[in-house]
């Protein structure tokens, strides 16, 4: 692993250097000077004493730019290679080692594809990504969006998670003065079935500087999130806000709240992911995830509050975490978890829709399936894997996802699991009746979360809106199943906050 590592460095530390010397822009100034030179040498219409003073001019330009080519490119590989020395001497690695990975054929593949991208591609085709990542689904990841290059990128981050995470550590220690005033306190989880209003309620607690989550500019190297935004920032640059593809009108931007909390869990759990459903977690432990989970909620909060993380708390919105909820209060003994629920029949509705809306988005573009699977976005479309809780996937009387039943079904079982578990960490918010009166709840949970910023988090009351209830079939839904639905409403409403 650590000739991986070193090699990863060398590359790396490399193409900073190339970056930060300005290399590529150079040398093409340099061959665009070349051919101006031979214009003027060609021109009929200059005098000889005009030539020379021109060509005199461009001579010293390209001696210059000679000079900086040469300096820029020694320096480019003395620095790094200077690094793995002092490595080798040290004894965390061996330099034979490093280069026998440099030149093997997988290596020189990945790092030609990372080279070409940091080097080539134009920031703005770059910047376009930040839009692939969207919402519960990541659904903007269609052809028309990314180029091969861009799609490059992101395979090599969705095939290095290995790396990455050797990467994280060597994080942990290179941001250890700034991580260590990052505290883990009283985190707040907001999870619930897609579609339940989940990333409105994240939107609503990141607009208070007390809390920080991941944002869209995270991908695609979310395992190592502060080396890449060092590295992201040479073109990284503003862009207006977007409407999302769920076409439900929430707009976003490269600094909006986004759901990547999953690419930790699925990089350790991967026997929890099985081809057709989720394992819910029960009484597990895994120190290395604990460990750098933690490390990796520091990183975060460090990221979004750079001038002051002292007291800032990390906040996720991530659906899957209704899978786990009873793990995280282990982990977490003082957190807090808010669980919004909707009208059941609204609720299937609009996952039924949008399970219709990505399997045809899967369709027409392969990449956008691979990408919502790297990203642990199993909610809808080709990659759908629902959360099995106790085993309901399989004695299921909907076998076809494309059914109102079908996600009816789903809906019981998931909050059926969620309501027997009776523990105060858990905190039903209904979401209609919170869009109905967005002050009261925004008060409610400004006072559940202990919220140090109360009046910013309600000021987010001005911006919801109640969704217009629609009427839905239920002609082809079992009266069984509509009575067990009807139940474990009431049931949520009588524990719900508001």
């Amino acid at each position: 692993m650590s000739h991986w590592i070193g090699a990863t460095l060398f590359v790396v530390g490399f193409l900073i250097l190339v970056q930060s010397f300005q290399l590529v822009e150079k040398s093409k100034k340099t061959t665009a000077m070349g051919g101006r030179s031979l214009d003027i040498i060609r021109s009929s219409q200059l005098s000889e004493e005009e030539k020379e003073s021109l060509l005199q001019k461009n001579a010293k330009d390209l001696f210059g730019l000679f000079f900086i080519l040469a300096f820029g490119g020694i320096v480019s590989v003395i620095l790094p290679l200077g690094l793995l020395w002092l490595a080798e001497k040290l004894g965390w690695l061996s330099l034979d080692a490093v280069f026998k990975t440099l030149l093997s054929p997988v290596f020189l593949i990945l790092s030609t594809i990372l080279a070409v991208v940091v080097l080539f591609v134009k920031p703005s085709q770059t910047q376009k990504t930040w839009q692939q990542s969207n919402g519960e689904a990541s659904s903007q990841v269609q052809a028309s969006n990314f180029s091969g290059l861009d799609r490059a990128l992101y395979y090599l981050a969705f095939n290095t998670s290995t790396a990455q995470i050797a990467l994280a550590d060597m994080e942990d220690s290179m941001f250890a003065k700034e991580l260590s005033s990052c505290r883990i306190e009283r985190p707040v989880f907001i999870t619930a079935l897609p579609r339940a209003g989940t990333t409105l309620l994240l939107e609503c607690f990141d607009s208070t500087p007390e809390f920080a989550t991941h944002c869209y500019r995270d991908m695609p190297f979310v395992l190592i999130p502060c080396l890449w935004d060092r590295f992201s920032k040479s073109f990284q640059k503003n862009i207006e806000s977007q409407e999302r593809a769920h076409g439900d009108g929430m707009q976003v931007t490269p600094d909006s709240p986004e759901a990547l909390e999953e690419v930790v869990w699925k990089t350790f759990w991967k026997r929890h992911y099985h081809k057709d459903r989720i394992i819910p977690w029960e009484n597990e432990t895994d120190r290395e995830f604990e460990d750098f989970f933690r490390s990796h909620m520091r990183k975060i909060i460090m990221l979004r509050k750079q001038v002051d993380a002292e007291g800032v708390r990390y906040v996720s919105k991530n659906n899957l975490n209704i899978a786990r909820t009873k793990l995280l209060n282990q982990l977490f003994p003082d957190s807090i978890m808010i669980i919004p629920f909707r009208d059941p029949f609204n609720h299937t509705a609009s996952l039924l829709k949008q399970h219709r809306n990505f399997l045809r988005i899967h369709q027409e573009d392969s990449f956008a399936s691979d990408y919502m699977r790297a990203i642990g976005h199993y909610d809808f479309g080709k990659n759908l894997c629902p959360v099995d809780f106790d085993s309901w996937f399989e004695k299921r009387e909907s076998k076809e996802a494309d059914s109102l039943a079908f996600w009816l079904e789903y809906w019981v079982a998931s909050y059926r699991h969620l309501l027997a578990q009776r523990s105060n960490f858990l905190n039903f918010l209904n979401y209609d009746a919170f869009c109905e009166n967005p002050e009261h709840g925004l008060r409610i949970l400004a006072e559940v979360v202990d919220s140090s910023h109360p009046e910013t988090l309600m000021a987010s009351a001005t911006s919801i809106h109640h969704p217009r209830p629609k009427d839905i079939d239920t002609s082809m839904v079992s009266s069984s199943l509509l009575e067990e639905v009807n139940l474990i409403y009431e049931q949520l409403k009588e524990k719900s906050l508001n």
